[in-house]
């Protein structure tokens, strides 16, 4: 009983949590009710498991504000917004009272209400309280090391070991909690469709605080957080690889990835020249990641899509060129170019054409987190999948994808440019 009351008090628990776990403790009806009445726990309801500071948090409605932006401006952390953010290790954090330590929200023009980021670093020794969100999270580890415990309410405990390259997704609704195990700050960012969610519900108390146990994503299986050869499924999908390639490839359907930079990548020569990708699946979400690598001295086709498509650097050096409307860059009424490195995280505008360049001298890799599924086919909002299944059809014949031969010839002006800075040699035909 004293545990319970103490997790009151601190707001890991809901006080209807509290009074479910009370009763069933065998306490009486009156005797709880009598226990949340009294000034020390009535407390709780300025806070309750959901993390809502000074009172539960309520959406106002008619608001020229969604749910989620109006709930961004409620949790006391800097919102950052743009078409990119340089370098993510450089953004402002402040202490964020929900996670019990320092983080910042994400949320890119191009993501439009589909899906959003966050960024939050512990320091070493430091934990984050225990979580449970009724959102798809993807969490890929920028520095340091640590470990994560997952858990069902009342169940046993599973952990898995992280480390810089790492990502991982604790399964839909599952308590979670972060550990830094290491001597230098643990930076993690999430990619995540809290955005969606929220403005669907628009109740904070069912996305923070339900009670909902989804076993058929998660049932504690022993080997839920590693990766072997039991973890590769079926083929490719269309949104990365060619027809003649589908089949010759293979996504990862697992919870976890130790090091995204030994994972196997395959060919995939219709997004571009020189370039290698492979898919994954993080813990049954819904949500999809790829992850893509292109030589030196290459660019990949140009193609759009639907929003949200969080774009993160893993290495190398070089730019994106993102434009609307017209395949012809130098005619498209808004332009914007993203010069990037590693660290880097930007997301191509809704229907935005867009196309990727290694200017630098060695590979460039990024890994892209998009709600729209992939193992899950999902259509709805901008087009989702519909519209990534696409991108390797060409504008010419309905499809999203704009070949080498038909792109602006300014584009490989430019890249001529680039490279003649940085002293490298063209292998564009």
């Amino acid at each position: 009983m004293r545990e319970l009351l103490a997790k009151l008090v601190h707001g890991l628990i809901s006080r209807r949590e509290f009074a479910t776990r009370m009763l069933g403790l065998g306490f009486g009806t009156m005797t709880v009710e009598s226990i949340l009445d009294t000034p020390a726990f009535s407390q709780g309801k300025k806070r309750s498991s959901s993390g809502e500071p000074g009172g539960a948090f309520r959406v106002e409605p008619f608001s020229g504000q969604t749910p989620y932006e109006q709930w961004m401006a409620r949790e006391g952390v800097p919102v950052h917004t743009g078409y990119y953010i340089r370098d993510v290790r450089a953004l402002d954090l402040k202490p964020w009272p929900r996670l019990g330590v320092r983080g910042g929200l994400i949320d890119l023009h191009g993501a439009e209400g589909t899906d959003g980021a966050y960024l939050c670093e512990l320091a070493p020794g430091q934990a984050t309280p225990p979580q449970r969100y009724l959102f798809e999270e993807g969490i890929y580890v920028l520095d340091g090391e640590g470990e994560t415990f997952v858990w069902h309410h009342g169940g046993s405990k599973r952990s898995f070991r992280w480390q810089k390259g790492s990502v991982f997704s604790p399964p839909l609704n599952v308590w979670r909690q972060h550990f830094n195990r290491g001597q230098t700050p643990a930076r993690l960012l999430s990619v995540n469709d809290l955005p969606v969610v929220l403005d669907l519900f628009h109740s904070a108390e069912f996305v923070f605080d339900n009670n909902f146990v989804f076993r058929d994503r998660y049932n504690n299986e022993p080997d839920y957080f590693t990766l072997n050869n039991s973890k590769l499924r079926g083929a490719g999908s269309a949104a990365t690889f060619g027809e003649a390639e589908r089949g010759l490839v293979h996504f990862l359907d697992t919870g976890f990835v130790p090091d995204l930079n030994r994972v196997q990548l395959y060919e995939a020569r219709s997004r571009g020249l020189g370039n290698k990708s492979v898919e994954m699946v993080l813990s049954d979400n819904s949500m999809q990641v790829h992850v893509s690598e292109f030589e030196v001295g290459t660019y990949k086709r140009a193609h759009r899509h639907g929003p949200g498509s969080h774009v993160l650097v893993l290495g190398g050096i070089g730019y994106t060129l993102m434009w609307t409307e017209v395949p012809q860059y130098s005619g498209a009424p808004q332009q914007v170019r993203v010069d990037w490195t590693e660290g880097s995280l930007f997301v191509p505008p809704d229907r935005w054409f867009h196309q990727h360049f290694n200017s630098g001298g060695t590979a460039a890799k990024y890994m892209a987190t998009t709600w729209i599924g992939g193992k899950y086919f999902v259509k709805a909002l901008g087009g989702g999948g519909r519209t990534h299944r696409l991108n390797n059809v060409s504008f010419r014949k309905g499809g999203n994808m704009i070949d080498y031969p038909d792109e602006d010839p300014m584009i490989r002006a430019m890249f001529d440019q680039e490279l003649t800075k940085s002293g490298v040699n063209t292998r564009m035909p």
